[in-house]
Order: C-alpha cells, then sequence, then structure tokens
C-alpha cells in the first residue's frame, strides 16, 4: 500500500501543481488502533510554487482527495501549517510524531522538531486530550456496555493527560508506545495490551465488552484529571517572535 499512497501523493502534486513537504498516516494505523479492515488516513503538507503567494486575496490553504481504495487523503498549504504550529495546533503537533512517514522533506522535518520546543503548548494540549476522553465519555460510553473501540479512544485521551502531566511534551502517536511509559501496573498493562490486540483482528470485535476492573481504572484517571488540570500551569517558551517561521516559509517556497 506504501507505493500507492506514493503515487497517489504524485498525482496530486501534478493535479495542484504543489510539492509535498511531509506526508503520514494519521489514524488508527498511526496509533496501532488498526484491523485488516481500517482505512488509510494521510495527512500531508504542501508548498505552492512562489506565484501563489503573490495574490492579494489568499488562495485555497486545503487539498482533500478520498480515493477508491479506501484512502482520504487531506493536505495544508505551508503557511497555513506554520500559523498552526505558531498556535500549538495538537492535530498538527501529531502529524509530526506519526511513526508512519509516507515522504518527508528532510530538512523541512527536522527544522520543524527543532522549533517545537519553543512553539508546543502543553496547557492547550492537554486540554485538547481531556475534551477527546470526555467527548468519548459523553457521546459513546455513557449509559453502554463500553464498547472496545471508543474505550480506546478514551483510554488514549487520559493517557496523553498523564504524558502531558510528568513529562510537558508531546505525547506519543503510537497507543502501546503511550501504555509503556503511562502505566505503571503491569496487571492493567496487560489487559490493555489484550484489547489492542483484540482491536487489530477485526472490525468485528470494536463492540466486544470492556473488562469492568479496566473501566474503574480509566474512571478514577479521569476524576483525578478533572480536579487537578485547572491548575496545570507549566511555563511556555514562546515569546510571540515568529521570525524563524517566517525564514522556513521564504526557503521552502523559493527551493
Amino acid at each position: 500500500m506504501h507505493s500507492v499512497i506514493i503515487a497517489h501523493l504524485e498525482e496530486i502534486e501534478r493535479q495542484y501543481d504543489v510539492r509535498v513537504l511531509l506526508a503520514i498516516e494519521s489514524g488508527s494505523r498511526a496509533r496501532g488502533l488498526y484491523s485488516d479492515e481500517s482505512d488509510w488516513d494521510v495527512r500531508f503538507v504542501y508548498v505552492n510554487k512562489l506565484d501563489w503567494y503573490l495574490n492579494v486575496n489568499e488562495g485555497r490553504d486545503v487539498i482533500e482527495e478520498m480515493f477508491d481504495d479506501n484512502i482520504d487523503m487531506v493536505g495544508w498549504e505551508l503557511r497555513k501549517t506554520l500559523r498552526l504550529f505558531q498556535k500549538s495546533n495538537p492535530s498538527l503537533m501529531e502529524w509530526l510524531h506519526s511513526p508512519v512517514i509516507y515522504r518527508a522533506d528532510e530538512d523541512f522535518l527536522s527544522r520543524m522538531r527543532k522549533l517545537e520546543p519553543m512553539y508546543f503548548n502543553p496547557i492547550k494540549t492537554m486540554y485538547h486530550y481531556e475534551s477527546l476522553y470526555i467527548k468519548h465519555d459523553k457521546r459513546y460510553l455513557q449509559d453502554s456496555t463500553n464498547p472496545l473501540k471508543r474505550f480506546l479512544h478514551y483510554l488514549r485521551g487520559i493517557l496523553s493527560c498523564r504524558w502531558l502531566e510528568e513529562h510537558k511534551t508531546m505525547p506519543p502517536v503510537l497507543f502501546e508506545e503511550l501504555v509503556q511509559a503511562t502505566v505503571d501496573d503491569e496487571v492493567v498493562r496487560h489487559k490493555i495490551e489484550a484489547l489492542i490486540a483484540l482491536k487489530r483482528q477485526s472490525k468485528g470485535n470494536d463492540n466486544k465488552e470492556v473488562d469492568a476492573d479496566l473501566v474503574d481504572y480509566a474512571h478514577k484517571l479521569a476524576e483525578h484529571f478533572e480536579q487537578t488540570i485547572p491548575d496545570f500551569r507549566p511555563e511556555i517558551s514562546h515569546n510571540g517572535d515568529t521570525s524563524d517561521l517566517d525564514s522556513l516559509l521564504r526557503e521552502m517556497v523559493l527551493r
């Protein structure tokens, strides 16, 4: 499938006359929570030709293509990307940490990663993952049998908050890595790993009921964060100067 995705990226470059700087997997396949039936959610950053940037009115800054082979592609233009990076957009930060990279301009990616500590906002990211687990709890888990797929997303939000509480950096995208780093109880960790393995077997397992003790473990962690997140106020590095991002934009456009 990797070669098919590369071919689609090249097709997009020709069709839209752009250059792809970074293309990664962002969905369940990036998190290790996929089955053989899962779609591919490819996300990419692209740069336009110089003329695109020399207009009074800005053009469309998103490319969206859904291919017949279950490959969903969404791309953000570079200036849009850097503006979101400046705001420490959690989705974009996840892109930069995806374990599945299909295409990368090494200079662009390395510079983005070097700049990340200056722009990363742990408070904003903490609230992002809090909203993730609250959404899954209220929308899918309350008054239900805690379906496997939704519970894993609920738990991912909670454990991401735990990572942020301890490290104040971007949590791992790969769920197994996040579990290994944040769950100390060996019994609980093995139970979560068994759920991940079950999730990978088939979409037919998505609605399996989750062990009650594991649900209780997650709920207790969620209660902890409901009490502590309002006081989570680590220092933020960025001082408002974006000259480094301006330079990166110009260099990528003029290259």
